[in-house]
């Protein structure tokens, strides 16, 4: 996951493809760009770690984050 700062108005995964210099099946695209907060308009897009290691330092980019599968830690209790 890539943190982005935006204008509001560029936060579209079209914009943000032609921006950073993405292709299409680069970025998960059901993820799409997601707001993570109004002020200072962060965003985060869904990418592989060789994707966001390569657009790390690109103006913008805020940072790189993993995004761990949640699991459960056992099976369900029974009541």
């Amino acid at each position: 996951m890539v943190t982005l700062k935006l204008d509001p108005s560029n936060a579209t995964l079209s914009k943000v493809l032609r921006a950073l210099k993405l292709r299409p099946d680069e970025v998960d695209q059901n993820f799409g760009v997601v707001n993570l907060s109004d002020e200072p308009s962060l965003y985060a897009i869904l990418v592989d770690e060789k994707v966001a290691a390569r657009i790390e330092g690109v103006e913008g980019v805020q940072g790189t984050f993993s995004n761990p599968r949640i699991e459960p830690f056992g099976p369900p209790r029974s009541k």
